[in-house]
């Protein structure tokens, strides 16, 4: 394992207060090597956390730079000694530009007990009974090991204990400023919040203490500063239930999504001490368990945002007034998310999905909810069998008319693109499975009932217990976690063209038993959700259109493709409307539809990106995200093995910089290949994992990339600069003189093929933690 340098000290004296300059190789050289101080630093917090109790956790920034971009003059990290433990106070080891290792027990943030606290420590460290230092020579002699054995000596001697300052200073009470510490892990949260009066501050501490004494969590979005309360697990996703959100920069305002014990839904209301009042005479445990926001049994007391994951929304325009963000109220979206493979283009816009274009059922979407459930479930049956389930449900006896107007019937005429002729078609059909054998059908299910009016007969109990279930399900109140989806998803592709996007001539199968086609004029996927947007202006809806550079575009939206423009949609002041070609239906685009797709830059198969459709679309780029503070994807997938510890985002990053010049930015390597690596606890094991995904993934990434040219793929993974060669992925080799005799014969004559260089895939290196990190380090 790697161990502190001279060289960490003496870079902490030279660079503290310095402004970082990304341009400087100085100042990228300082910063990766007090980078790779902080990984050492965390080692040992992780050892003596492991030493401490089964509970104690480590906290570590993990950058030499502070918030205002400057150089700090220390490298350290925080450890809690149990979960239960108040975030402001820490155990705390590391390095410092006074020369010295140090250890203490400190205050994080500030604390009102700061002063208390400075009363606790003293002036002097040296005389210090809570902070041991250790001259650097002295460390520097040490093992890690040695390090660790010191560090828990100096904290069993620490007087007074841990557990002691945190009764003088009343730690165990909920104070105002311990509530906010848990929410400022995010500093776009925090410098938000520090322009709230005292008495908005007091409101939000008040409701966010309510809330997690009764077991609500609470967590951060990724973008802006929204925050929710309700039910979310650890390292979740998404929530299992959002009650409440706190938004907005300028206005604080708060919206409860659920009805709950009387008190109504709630949008964006500002937060006073009136509303707190409902709240507190609304909430309950009981009432939240009754309700289905909380599950039975759950512990007393929440989840605050620094133990949760925060929802990856793309939402941007949370921090902004209510004028500006309501979702229903903005004008359409026409937006394309491109980069290289690997970025999470098809994650970003799943979990856009369901922020804006999903909901749960409630007693205002019930209705929608229905109409989703039979569109999805009745849609698909045949017309017999729709007749079926339609004359069950209306009590076994019905006329053509009600059959006609029927949603189960309406939803297989949508199905099947059928606007005309229904009618003749419902008769023909009943007439076909008639007990009295009028039709040639096998199904006789059917019988007169009088005048117009027809029944269930014969067989129809034993033939039709699916479609009872079906209306039995579509009868129920929907179950717990039901959702209404607002989108569609379609993926374009070569072949794909106007009649399944927009409408077009479909062959139908022929409900009768004679196998006959049938063609019948059948909406796509795009005009679909327009009707349904239509039909619903409160809402918006969405589709999605992966892979949007792969389709020929002229040839899929045709005349929509100025249709779609946001001045020119539905009840604009430029609306165009449309004869469709087909149906002849006179079409536009509803304000309510948004058009989001995604793009692959690494599809060097395709054309330019149309420029119709580049003029009329908003561009998000989304590049390999490399960070690996909490949060982002690759946090928590370092391999530390042995002595060595790969750091996977720096390896990432310094492959992505190599693919740059020797292609281009839009052929980089994206961050969702390694993602898998944090899923995995045991080190060995994510070393092996990383191995197969470099051996199945990446290294064929690089072939296509850059064509088999196995020099430039050495010089991506660094091969060219490692020393030794059993640390290289790919070896260049000479030729042997005596293999080309054997498969050429003594008279070969050639000798140019002497001289060209062959390659070889060395296994064994995709096993050696030293081949992943001489990717990286070799840079200079």
């Amino acid at each position: 394992m790697a161990f502190f340098t001279e060289e960490h000290f003496s870079l902490l004296q030279q660079w503290t207060g310095t402004h970082m300059d990304s341009t400087s190789e100085d100042h990228q050289n300082a910063y990766a090597a007090l980078k790779t101080a902080y990984d050492i630093t965390g080692h040992w917090a992780e050892a003596v956390a492991s030493r401490l109790g089964p509970g104690a956790y480590v906290k570590i920034r993990r950058r030499p730079t502070n918030q205002a971009g400057n150089f700090s003059s220390y490298n350290w990290a925080k450890i809690y000694p149990s979960p239960s433990s108040p975030t402001n106070l820490a155990y705390t080891v590391g390095i410092d530009a006074a020369q010295v290792f140090l250890v203490k027990i400190d205050t994080v943030g500030n604390p009102p007990q700061q002063q208390a606290y400075a009363a606790i420590r003293g002036n002097d460290d040296d005389a210090s009974g809570i902070v041991a230092i250790l001259p650097k020579a002295d460390g520097l002699r040490m093992s890690m090991d040695q390090l660790v054995d010191w560090t828990l000596e100096r904290i069993a001697d620490f007087r007074p204990s841990y557990e002691e300052i945190v009764k003088q200073l009343a730690l165990a009470d909920l104070t105002d400023q311990q509530i906010l510490s848990h929410f400022d892990g995010k500093p776009a949260f925090q410098e938000y919040r520090e322009r709230w009066t005292v008495e908005e501050s007091a409101l939000f501490c008040s409701l966010a203490r309510l809330t997690h004494d009764l077991g609500l969590d609470w967590w951060h979005i990724s973008r802006g500063v929204q925050v929710r309360f309700g039910w979310k697990e650890p390292n979740a996703e998404r929530a299992n239930t959002v009650l409440g959100t706190v938004q907005g920069k300028t206005r604080r305002t708060i919206s409860i999504r659920r009805s709950i014990n009387g008190m109504e839904t709630v949008r964006r209301r500002p937060l006073t001490a009136e509303l707190l009042t409902e709240l507190e005479d609304a909430l309950s445990e009981a009432s939240l368990v009754s309700e289905g926001i909380l599950p039975p049994g759950r512990k007393l007391t929440g989840r605050w945002p620094d133990e949760l994951e925060a929802d990856r929304d793309t939402v941007s325009d949370e921090d902004k007034d209510e004028s500006e963000t309501d979702l229903n109220t903005r004008g359409p979206l026409n937006r394309i998310y491109y980069g290289p493979p690997g970025t999470g283009k098809t994650y970003t816009v799943s979990c856009l999905l369901k922020e804006d274009y999903e909901q749960r059922v409630d007693v205002e979407s019930d209705s929608e909810w229905r109409s989703q459930f039979v569109l999805e479930k009745m849609g698909t049956l045949s017309w017999w069998e729709a007749v079926a389930a339609a004359m069950y449900d209306l009590g076994g006896r019905a006329s053509v008319t009600q059959l006609l107007g029927h949603p189960f019937v309406q939803a297989v005429s949508t199905t099947k693109g059928r606007s005309k002729n229904v009618r003749e078609t419902l008769h023909t059909t009943i007439l076909n499975k008639m007990v009295s054998g009028i039709g040639d059908g096998t199904i006789r299910i059917f019988s007169r009932a009088g005048a117009g009016e027809f029944e269930l007969s014969g067989d129809w109990e034993a033939v039709c217990i699916p479609l009872v279930d079906l209306v039995k399900q579509s009868r129920q109140k929907p179950s717990a976690g039901s959702i209404v989806r607002r989108h569609s998803f379609v993926t374009f592709h070569q072949s794909f063209g106007y009649e399944e996007f927009v409408e077009g001539l479909r062959p139908v199968l022929s409900d009768e038993d004679d196998g006959s086609v049938r063609y019948h004029i059948k909406n796509g996927v795009f005009k679909d959700i327009c009707e349904r947007a239509r039909q619903a202006p409160e809402h918006r809806f969405a589709i999605v259109i992966d892979e949007i550079n792969r389709g020929n575009i002229s040839k899929i939206f045709g005349e929509l493709i100025t249709l779609i423009e946001t001045d020119k949609r539905e009840g604009m002041p430029n609306a165009v409307a449309v004869v469709l070609p087909y149906s002849g239906d006179l079409f536009t685009v509803p304000q309510n539809v948004d058009i989001i797709g995604t793009m692959n830059t690494a599809d060097r198969s395709l054309a330019l990106m149309d420029t119709a459709l580049r003029r009329r679309f908003e561009f998000v780029s989304l590049p390999p995200e490399t960070r690996k503070s909490e949060g982002y994807p690759l946090a928590k997938t370092d391999i530390v093995t042995g002595e060595h510890a790969i750091d996977v985002a720096r390896m990432l990053e310094t492959i992505n910089r190599r693919i740059a010049l020797l292609y281009d930015r839009d052929h980089c390597i994206g961050h969702a290949y390694l993602t898998p690596l944090s899923m995995i606890v045991d080190q060995q094991e994510r070393l092996a994992t990383l191995g197969a995904i470099f051996q199945s993934k990446i290294i064929p990434l690089l072939e296509e990339y850059f064509f088999d040219d196995w020099r430039k793929i050495r010089l991506v993974l660094g091969d060219n600069q490692k020393s030794q060669a059993r640390h290289q992925f790919v070896l260049e080799l000479s030729q042997n003189e005596e293999l080309v005799a054997e498969l050429f014969g003594d008279t070969h004559e050639m000798d140019s093929l002497l001289s060209r260089p062959r390659y070889e895939i060395q296994k064994s290196a995709f096993a050696d933690v030293e081949s992943y990190v001489g990717i990286y380090t070799t840079t200079r």
